[in-house]
């Protein structure tokens, strides 16, 4: 995480099994969570306050999201679109679907 006032880095994360390009990045509603959407299809959650991966999100349906981001309100609730697509609501605490919406946009 880059501190723009100061131009120094304040906080880094170790690189997920598979790297890969970062294509879009989402912080939860508690600032405790952030998600980084790669260009491969994986979605890693690091914890900001332990600096570490604390979930892995593969979709099985796709390997291309083109939107990635958490809930406003609810910390544990990712939502992520394909390039298919797709609408997923993802709760990042079981690492199930909330919600799968099959081809509506």
């Amino acid at each position: 995480i880059w501190d723009v006032k100061n131009k120094t880095i304040t906080k880094s994360f170790p690189p997920p099994a598979q790297p890969s390009c970062v294509n879009i990045l989402s912080y939860n509603a508690k600032n405790t969570s952030l998600a980084a959407t790669m260009a491969n299809g994986d979605t890693v959650i690091y914890g900001l306050v332990s600096n570490i991966i604390v979930a892995n999100v593969q979709l099985h349906c796709s390997k291309s999201i083109s939107a990635m981001k958490f809930h406003h309100e609810k910390r544990s609730i990712l939502g992520l679109a394909t390039d298919e697509g797709h609408i997923i609501l993802r709760d990042i605490t079981t690492n199930k679907n909330k919600v799968f919406f099959e081809k509506v946009h």
